[in-house]
């Protein structure tokens, strides 16, 4: 019945009166004496076309004339908001609550419309379970069986980050031709990870720039792709394939992160020394004891040209350098703290701590995963 009574007051909008060839009806609950923006969503900002100060029913209507898809948002005062994709003949109907406008509402009578709901729907799915994990590591960091329960959830976080790239990826193969392919392309889960980073992901900015340039050569979003679509093929062909890393493959993945000072350090400043490409927890056990062994390999080998480059999944500040300390960790250690360095794990797949990559002078793959004496044997073998 609850389910009944969310969808009833769609019906109760369904005449048209409409002035454009596209029309916007519908009720947003909870928002007497807020003003209902009618916005027009560019490239590089919003142009708003109308509004109305809503009464305590809610209702709206809007029309505006396209002659090609454009994005549009209604927007509240209060700054909630929640994107639209009209097409030519739309007739839409919008029903929705003030203080999760975005989250939980309806639309019909738009086909974009759904799309672009679906998407973001998926992605708030992602966003909430990404956030349960990270809440769960800090309020467990500190139990005696972190060690276990970090790894399971490391994997956990990796599988929902995966699991959001494979939807991406069919949605945009399943809906090339719809401009809501192009907002599946640019969508992150946070400020610093796209669904789709990956450098093999230009594939899929080629297929949907294919698209809207032969459907709507001269829209601006066909104009911002196309463009994005050459920066992104001159940084590839600036990239040897062969330093694509594979886990049977060679080279340097580009990873970039800041060292307990802030100051910015990549991997591959390091070409062309040996490396020891290494994951670890502060709180986690086995990471701080494959510590020791690393500053017995560190110590016996740095003259003869070993370099290790740490990337810690840490997200508190104070556990992190606490730790590096402690080990004596006089290498690089880096960590964005802000997500747990979301992107440098997702980058080489890294589905638990401590892992490692063996990198020799060639920029080769030489070792994974490798600990103990193992690993040392390994290093003895090309650092002479």
């Amino acid at each position: 019945m609850r389910k009944l009574l969310f969808v009833l007051p769609l019906f109760l909008f369904w005449a048209c009166g409409q002035k454009g060839n596209v029309s916007i009806e519908g009720k947003i609950d909870n928002a007497n004496g807020k003003t209902l923006y009618f916005d027009h969503l560019h490239i590089s900002g919003t142009t708003t076309i109308d509004s109305v100060k809503l009464d305590k029913e809610g209702r709206f209507e809007f029309d505006c004339n396209v002659t090609q898809p454009e994005f549009y948002l209604l927007r509240l005062s209060n700054g909630k908001l929640l994107t639209l994709l009209a097409e030519e003949n739309d007739n839409m109907l919008v029903y929705s609550k003030a203080e999760n406008m975005n989250k939980k509402y309806i639309v019909e009578g738009s086909k974009g419309s759904k799309l672009v709901k679906q998407i973001n729907d998926t992605l708030n799915v992602t966003k909430a379970k990404i956030a349960k994990i990270r809440k769960q590591m800090e309020e467990k960091k500190n139990d005696a069986d972190f060690s276990s329960v970090s790894q399971n959830l490391l994997a956990k976080y990796v599988e929902a980050i995966q699991a959001q790239r494979e939807f991406s990826i069919n949605f945009i193969m399943e809906n090339a031709t719809s401009l809501a392919s192009y907002m599946a392309l640019y969508q992150k889960i946070d400020d610093n990870t796209f669904t789709l980073n990956e450098n093999k992901d230009i594939q899929f900015v080629r297929i949907v720039a294919s698209s809207m340039k032969a459907l709507y050569p001269e829209h601006e979003y066909t104009k911002a792709i196309l463009a994005n679509y050459k920066t992104l093929e001159k940084r590839m062909a600036s990239l040897s394939i062969a330093k694509m890393i594979e886990e049977k493959g060679s080279g340097f993945p580009e990873i970039t992160l800041p060292d307990t000072n802030g100051k910015e350090l990549s991997l591959s400043s390091f070409q062309g020394k040996f490396i020891v490409l290494s994951y670890w927890a502060s709180q986690d056990a086995r990471s701080r004891k494959q510590n020791k062994t690393l500053k017995k390999i560190y110590d016996k080998y740095k003259s003869k040209g070993l370099r290790i480059y740490q990337i810690s999944v840490d997200q508190d500040e104070n556990l992190w350098k606490k730790a590096i300390k402690e080990d004596q960790m006089n290498w690089t250690n880096v960590c964005d703290l802000k997500n747990g360095s979301a992107n440098a794990v997702r980058l080489l797949n890294i589905q638990q701590v401590p892992a490692n990559y063996l990198i020799d002078q060639r920029g080769e793959i030489v070792g994974k995963d490798l600990f103990g004496r193992r690993l040392e044997e390994k290093v003895a073998e090309y650092v002479k």
